[in-house]
């Protein structure tokens, strides 16, 4: 799973836009726009891994990112009296230190909370519960016998991928689980898409990676089948510089108010069919 940043000051009108914005929201306990260090004012820059469908993306021919995190930070954005978020691409191995630097304001890519990565961004409050997941080709599913349809434990997963050949995303922690596999010959792409079309061509054995993902790349990609989760769950978190405490704050406190209204739950059935775990909107 996965992880992004920001920098600088702001100007007085972004404060107008700000009052005019809210409304009726209590404005007593969020930051004005101005205040919160952003590079440009009134703007929130966003690095972003694309594609990770569906949680970041874009159509064919499009340049506009779409997906569960970017319409959940397009909404926390709007409760901060942010006019304009935009969504820039960065790869996945260097979002931590582009972020870190100041590249973007913040980082939005499926990122999961690892004390590791906190030595080098700042966090939000957790927003999403996620598991890694065993993929491998449909016509080789029946052979994963006890694995299938299973809840791994990583131990489990270490005894019955030994020796595969595992495809992964670099810098993920589906990468860090396969080079936990004895051994395993783990090819690392940039592109999860990258490591799915190894999988249908027989490159690799198996795709280790975030199961949301992988369960939805199944819909375009019906030669490919997750056969099992890996617990425990990882909580996935947006990265920011760890100098701008003010946005991290004024994120998380919009955040629990767009969770509160109901429009968490709105985007997540939008974009997963379902209801949320509680857990998830609390």
């Amino acid at each position: 799973m996965r992880t992004r940043f920001f920098a600088p000051l702001a100007l007085l009108a972004a404060l107008a836009l700000f009052a005019a914005g809210c409304g009726g929201s209590s404005s007593d306990t969020t930051t004005p726009a101005n205040d919160l260090g952003l590079k440009t004012a009134g703007e929130l820059l966003v690095g972003s891994d694309i594609p990770y469908a569906p949680f970041e993306f874009t159509d064919p021919g499009s340049t506009d990112a779409k997906g569960f995190d970017v319409d959940l930070v397009n909404a926390v954005a709007k409760e901060m009296g942010i006019t304009k978020v935009t969504f820039q691409k960065e790869s996945f191995d260097t979002i931590f230190t582009n972020t870190a630097a100041g590249r973007f304001d913040m980082a939005a890519s499926s990122i999961t909370i690892t004390d590791e990565r906190k030595k080098t961004v700042a966090f939000s409050d957790p927003y999403f519960e996620a598991n890694q997941s065993v993929m491998v080709r449909t016509a080789d599913a029946a052979a994963a016998g006890a694995l299938s349809g299973q809840t791994i434990t990583p131990q489990m997963a270490q005894v019955a991928l030994k020796g595969r050949t595992i495809g992964v995303q670099r810098g993920t922690t589906g990468a860090d689980l396969g080079k936990s596999i004895p051994d395993a010959k783990v090819q690392q792409f940039q592109k999860i898409d990258d490591a799915f079309n190894a999988l249908i061509a027989r490159r690799v054995d198996v795709v280790l990676n975030d199961y949301a993902i992988s369960a939805y790349a199944t819909v375009a990609k019906p030669d490919l089948k997750v056969v099992a989760k890996v617990s425990p769950s990882e909580s996935y978190g947006f990265a920011f510089p760890t100098t701008n405490t003010a946005l991290v704050t004024a994120f998380n406190a919009a955040l629990t108010k767009v969770k509160a209204s109901g429009e968490y739950a709105e985007i997540y059935k939008k974009w997963f069919n379902e209801e949320p775990p509680a857990s998830a909107t609390k």
